[in-house]
């Protein structure tokens, strides 16, 4: 005897399979899509002249990049570090910056206070840019 699948059983299978599409469908339809880099109104309000500049006709270009960039090593180079040339992985790209902890007292704390110099003179000078540059690209 050959057992035969019930038809309710199929009909259930079936919506089953469709109702799981559907979602799947769904959910691929809805998903964020992003067609610009996005900046809230009081990041690019309280940004920097130079970024704010730059940002001002949607576009960043090579050369803003660069600037950015050059303005961002300046201030390292005026905090007292040595950054090295821009473009470090090709033209519109950053900087390698070397720092020796070695003759320090205390390198972690040496290390802490690089990091808050860096991440502020990004912030100063390519933080904004970057983000629109690269997502330009």
């Amino acid at each position: 005897m050959t057992r035969r699948p019930r038809t309710l059983t199929v009909v259930a299978g079936s919506l089953v399979a469709l109702a799981l599409g559907y979602h799947a469908l769904n959910l691929w339809a809805m998903r964020p899509y992003q067609v610009a880099a996005s900046f809230s109104a009081q990041e690019v309000g309280t940004a920097p002249e130079a970024q704010r500049r730059a940002l001002a006709d949607g576009v960043v270009t090579l050369a803003e990049m660069e600037a950015a960039y050059e303005a961002e090593r300046a201030c390292l180079q005026d905090a007292g570090y040595s950054p090295g040339p821009a473009g470090a992985d090709g033209p519109g790209t950053g900087f390698v910056v070397e720092v020796d902890y070695r003759d320090e007292a205390d390198p972690e704390a040496a290390d802490r206070e690089f990091q808050r110099v860096h991440r502020e003179c990004g912030e100063q000078h390519s933080a904004l840019v970057g983000r629109a540059y690269a997502w330009g690209r």
